[in-house]
């Protein structure tokens, strides 16, 4: 009976040893998966952050070529409405005075 009792007496001690182990290997675990979560929440901080620079990036470019463009545009109409002028403004002119006239 003596030997029963101890027998179920090591049990109940490989059997706390066991569960001791289970515990400290499921904080380990639970350690370990709350650094992989800050590591990827970091990561994907970074990739978001990358991402929205080169798009910043590529508007910013984008805008600046817009704006060399209707520059270029408007540079050109001033220079087809001066040498229009410059061919017609006799015209131009009369015109003018001929519509004063009328009113």
């Amino acid at each position: 009976m003596e030997q029963i009792l101890n027998k179920l007496s090591e049990i109940e001690i490989t059997a706390q040893r066991i569960m001791e182990d289970a515990g400290r290997s499921k904080a380990a675990l639970s350690a370990e998966m709350e650094q992989q979560c800050r590591n990827f929440d970091a990561e994907l901080e970074q990739e978001t952050n990358r991402k929205i620079q080169e798009l910043k990036d590529n508007l910013e470019a984008q805008k600046d070529q817009e704006l060399t463009s209707l520059r270029h545009r408007t540079e050109q109409q001033l220079e087809d409405l001066d040498t229009y002028y410059r061919q017609n403004h006799q015209q131009l002119a009369e015109d003018l005075f001929q519509q004063l006239l009328r009113y």
